[in-house]
C-alpha cells in the first residue's frame, strides 16, 4: 500500500507539523515503498491504511462523505488521515484528498489536504476544520491526464477544487483512514473517536463494498484501526480506534 507522505517543517528552531505550517511542503522525493497487505480471516491487515479498497481497472473517480474525529491527548506524537483516493493499492501512484486528525506539539492539529505521490501532501489553505465536521471529498478524471481534486466542508460551506495532473494506471479506488509517512517514518496512530464514510461512489455508482474487502490498521501484532462491516447498501461504513 502506497502510504500517505508528510513533512515537518522546522520554524525559528521549531518543529511544525505540517499541516499548520504557513508554506506547504510540496517538495517531491522517492516514494515510500508500498506495504503489502496480508491476508486472515476475511480480511487484510496493513501497518499503514485501515477502511476499504476496490480493486480492477478502469477507475475513473471515487467520492466520499466523512465526519471529522476528534483525537484524545497522547504521551508523544500520533497522526491520523482520513481520505478517498485512486490507485496506491498494489501499485505507488496515489491521487488523493482528504483531512488530517493529529495529536502533536501538545495539542490536537485538523486541516485538510491533497496529494499526489511522488510529491509530499499539500495543506488545503482557506479551509478550516474540526472535530465533528461533515467532509465531501472526490478525485474525478475530466480528460486526458487531467484530474479534479475537490473537497468541502459541509458544516461550514467552504469549498476547495484545482485540476491537477495525474498518470497512475486507475487500478483501485480507496476510502481509508490512514496512519501516515512523517518524515519518512511510520507515524504511531492517533486516538481517533469512531466516524463514519458515507455516501461511497467509484466511476459515479455504488462500489458496492463487501466485508471481504475490509482493511484493518495493526502495527506490532496489534489492531490500532479497524474498519465495521459495511452498511446493508454497501456504500459506507464506520471506523474505531482499537489499540
Amino acid at each position: 500500500m502506497s502510504r500517505r507522505r508528510r513533512l515537518l517543517v522546522l520554524v525559528s528552531g521549531a518543529a511544525l507539523a505540517f499541516a499548520t505550517a504557513s508554506v506547504p511542503a510540496v517538495a517531491a522525493s522517492t516514494n515510500a515503498a508500498a506495504h503489502v497487505l496480508s491476508h486472515a480471516h476475511n480480511a487484510s491487515y496493513s501497518s499503514n491504511w485501515s477502511g476499504y479498497a476496490e480493486t480492477g481497472s478502469g477507475y475513473t473517480s471515487a467520492q466520499a462523505t466523512w465526519t471529522v474525529p476528534s483525537v484524545s491527548a497522547t504521551s508523544n506524537s500520533t497522526y491520523s488521515s482520513a481520505w478517498v483516493g485512486i490507485d496506491g493499492d498494489g501499485n505507488s501512484n496515489l491521487i488523493q484528498t482528504g483531512t488530517e486528525s493529529d495529536y502533536t506539539n501538545g495539542h490536537a492539529e485538523y486541516s485538510a489536504w491533497w496529494e499526489i505521490l511522488p510529491a509530499y501532501s499539500v495543506t488545503i489553505s482557506g479551509i478550516t476544520i474540526s472535530p465533528g465536521d461533515s467532509i465531501t471529498a472526490s478525485v474525478a478524471k475530466s480528460s486526458g491526464s487531467k484530474w479534479v481534486i475537490s473537497l468541502k466542508d459541509n458544516s461550514t460551506g467552504k469549498s476547495w477544487s484545482a485540476t491537477k495532473t495525474y498518470t497512475g494506471p486507475g487500478q483501485s479506488a480507496e476510502y481509508v483512514q490512514e496512519a501516515p509517512t512523517v518524515n519518512g517514518s511510520q507515524a504511531a496512530v492517533a486516538h481517533f473517536s469512531t466516524f463514519s464514510f458515507s455516501g461511497l461512489t467509484v466511476n459515479g455508482a455504488n462500489p458496492g463494498l463487501v466485508s471481504s474487502e475490509k482493511i484493518i490498521l495493526r502495527q506490532n501484532g496489534i489492531n490500532y484501526s479497524t474498519p465495521s462491516d459495511p452498511n446493508s447498501a454497501g456504500n459506507g461504513f464506520s471506523v474505531s480506534y482499537t489499540g
